[in-house]
């Protein structure tokens, strides 16, 4: 073995940890550490203040739920694990947690956490929390609004003891955004679909800089298999587990992972340096459902399935899924006037069971079959 594919090897098994280690993992570099929730949050700017993003919505399910007696039968299964570890205080030692307001289990996540340190419940130590709002339209007033709503979080960041993400601060971690980007694309055709979504997604908690190095290391080197056969989009639902992902590898080549845990994330406004540029992509973004007028969601999904040149659309929903689903009818409207078929695999819990695998691998056997 060269030196140049062990150096990739051990590069894999990092981010393999990385992923598998979520909000638990200790490659921070020594920074503080500021939590995020959900899409939408300018991490940039967070990044250039000093600090690293730790994602706070993929963590272990905890053992204990000391919230399980308010928390509401309809709430996300990501929300739920994040409430229960946040009042056991798994997240003491963050500086700050700071929730997208335009995305829906992050609110809720805020409002919950909120309420239960206003009632005096929370432990000693629990971080400080921040919703960071922003208008998804291109108006004048909601333009300043959202201005205001950035100078808001960067204040917070200075209050916090971070620095303020002037200028220069700002160039440096967009290079550093966009050299990680660079990677992902090369990633995303150099290995399967599961292994690149693992990749990408354990830059969520990682330094920008150790993330950008660690996939430059790991596709370097050694011979991977490429993806091949029909291609295929994921819609629907936020979904980041290997058994669905292993499904769709085994049965095509995934070329649109079109979900807020696939490539909506890391999203370009981060490879801004100006806080005004970050707020302008980040309010004209159209994978946030929430973006006015609504009907642009659905079709730059439509746009994006067209250029990866899809065969077969694939949907999942969660059991708890309040935002997709009424997308559905209309999608698969669009789709069928292009001629692409498209797949409903139903509703699914967090990490699906066998039985729901093989009805699901049916459903889609018979979508290609129509495809083909």
């Amino acid at each position: 073995m060269t030196i140049a594919m062990e150096k990739a090897d051990i590069a894999r098994e990092k981010l393999e940890a990385a992923w598998a280690a979520a909000d638990c993992g200790e490659d921070d570099g020594g920074l503080p550490r500021v939590g995020v929730f959900g899409l939408g949050v300018p991490e940039g700017a967070i990044a250039a203040s000093g600090a690293v993003c730790v994602h706070v919505n993929f963590g272990p399910v905890p053992d204990d739920e000391p919230m399980r007696a308010v928390i509401e039968p309809f709430v996300d299964h990501e929300v739920r694990v994040f409430l229960n570890r946040f009042a056991l205080g798994d997240f003491n030692g963050m500086t700050a947690i700071v929730f997208a307001r335009d995305d829906a289990a992050a609110v809720t996540a805020y409002q919950y956490a909120t309420e239960w340190v206003r009632q005096g419940r929370a432990p000693q130590g629990v971080p400080r929390l921040f919703l960071f709002n922003l208008v998804h339209a291109a108006t004048a007033v909601a333009r300043r609004f959202n201005d205001i709503q950035c100078d808001k979080l960067q204040d917070f960041l200075v209050d916090l003891g971070l620095a303020r993400p002037d200028p220069a601060r700002m160039t440096v971690a967009a290079a550093n955004a966009r050299r990680r980007a660079q990677s992902l694309i090369k990633a995303s055709t150099a290995v399967t679909a599961g292994m690149a979504a693992r990749w990408r997604n354990a830059g969520r908690f990682l330094p920008t800089t150790l993330h950008a190095d660690l996939l430059e290391q790991a596709i370097s080197a050694a011979e991977m298999p490429q993806p091949s056969g029909p291609r295929l989009a994921l819609v629907g639902s936020p979904i980041d587990a290997p058994e669905v992902y292993a499904m769709l590898d085994s049965r095509g080549a995934l070329v649109a992972d079109l979900q807020a845990y696939g490539h909506f994330w890391p999203g370009p406004w981060d490879e801004e340096s100006d806080i005004g540029a970050v707020a302008a992509i980040l309010a004209d973004d159209p994978s946030c459902p929430r973006i006015v007028p609504p009907q642009r969601h659905r079709q730059s999904l439509v746009d994006r399935i067209v250029s990866a040149r899809c065969n077969v659309v694939v949907c999942q929903l969660a059991q708890t899924d309040d935002t997709f689903g009424w997308e559905i009818p209309g999608l698969a409207a669009a789709l069928a006037a292009l001629g692409i078929t498209f797949v409903n695999l139903g509703f699914r819990d967090h990490r699906p069971d066998e039985q729901w695998l093989a009805e699901a691998q049916q459903k889609l056997c018979a979508a290609l079959e129509v495809a083909s």
